[in-house]
């Protein structure tokens, strides 16, 4: 079994504070954090709640864990030397149908995705992911910025949660992984940083 760490590092306002502490009259200092970071922080996922019309009662403290854990995922891997920035149907087409409840697409983007030359899925495309009865997607990109093509709202409106921002998806070596996905249960969260592993057989 191989796991391999698809998580982002989070960066944020991190403050130290020490607690003394006394153990068999010997002195400790017990180290104690105040954080503070955005819910974008890392590696994330988006439950359908993140957009408020698509809001099904779920957060990070209710979505069942089970659906999260080791969750079988087909591995999509486009090669898009020299294509346009719009992911076409037919580049997801012929990887299908997926009979898995997790989607993975690693489309090779290395840059920001606030990146303006940024790879984003088009209509049809988006279309074919929602039809193939997934529960959770990831990819390494997902929209147009300055024409966004609804996918987060397709995507939700269906209930498929989102994992945004994986890493290290060229170390997956296999067409299928299990996928886990680890939020903090903090009730209300519909969008949290969230450790991310996949599991290779």
């Amino acid at each position: 079994m191989k796991i391999i760490d698809l998580s982002r590092k989070i960066s944020g306002r991190i403050e130290r504070s020490f607690v003394p502490l006394r153990v068999k009259g010997k002195g400790y200092r017990g180290v104690i954090y105040q954080i503070g970071f955005s819910s974008m922080a890392g590696s994330y996922i988006d439950f359908p709640g993140h957009i408020a019309e698509f809001d099904n009662g779920l957060d990070a403290a209710s979505y069942p864990p089970e659906k999260l854990f080791l969750v079988e995922t087909t591995v999509i891997r486009l090669n898009r030397k020299g294509l346009p920035r719009e992911i076409k149907v037919a580049e997801l087409e012929k990887f299908g149908p997926v009979s898995t409840p997790g989607l993975l697409v690693d489309t090779g983007w290395k840059k920001d995705v606030y990146h303006p030359e940024v790879y984003f899925y088009g209509e049809e495309a988006i279309a074919w992911i929602v039809s193939q009865k997934i529960r959770l997607f990831l990819s390494d990109v997902y929209e147009n910025h300055a024409r966004p093509r609804g996918v987060f709202v397709e995507l939700f409106r269906a209930g498929i949660s989102t994992v945004c921002l994986p890493d290290n998806l060229d170390k997956i070596t296999r067409p299928r992984v299990k996928i886990c996905v680890f939020p903090l249960p903090v009730a209300g969260l519909t969008q949290a940083p969230c450790r991310v592993l996949a599991v290779e057989d």
